[in-house]
């Protein structure tokens, strides 16, 4: 059984979602999640911290999930939202296929946000992880 290390360094150009004098408060959950067609395995998810007032949020956050099989089929899902007094918003989401890591080696992700039904991501958003995974 192996391990898959998440690194969070950071989101850019995220958008105002809450007007003009109250930027966004966001935070991710990754969800991974081996997609064997009928049978799919959940490896749970993990939730970064919120940060405050920023379009341009870092983390420099780690998170771990134990007892991965293996990479084949292996996906990790990636939703941002904006911490509201009530519902939070959905910002956005992106899913990376992991089965091209090579095992041992740490990969660095700087991938486009796709925006969710509203729309509130800004184009050039982007979200950058490191991910490792080890046998």
């Amino acid at each position: 059984m192996g391990r898959l290390t998440v690194i969070l360094d950071k989101m850019t150009d995220l958008k105002d979602t809450d007007g003009a004098l109250n930027h966004p408060d966001p935070y991710v959950i990754f969800h991974l999640e081996q997609d064997n067609w009928a049978l799919d395995k959940n490896y749970g998810k993990q939730t970064s911290s919120v940060k405050k007032c920023t379009c341009n949020p870092h983390y420099n956050e780690t998170f771990t999930f134990e007892d991965v099989k293996s990479l084949r089929n292996l996906e990790l899902n990636i939703k941002v939202y904006d911490q509201d007094f009530g519902r939070d918003d959905a910002m956005g989401k992106k899913n990376i296929k992991l089965e091209d890591l090579t095992p041992g080696e740490e990969t660095e992700f700087v991938e486009k946000l796709d925006r969710d039904h509203k729309g509130l991501f800004r184009a050039s958003a982007r979200i950058y992880l490191k991910i490792k995974y080890d046998e």
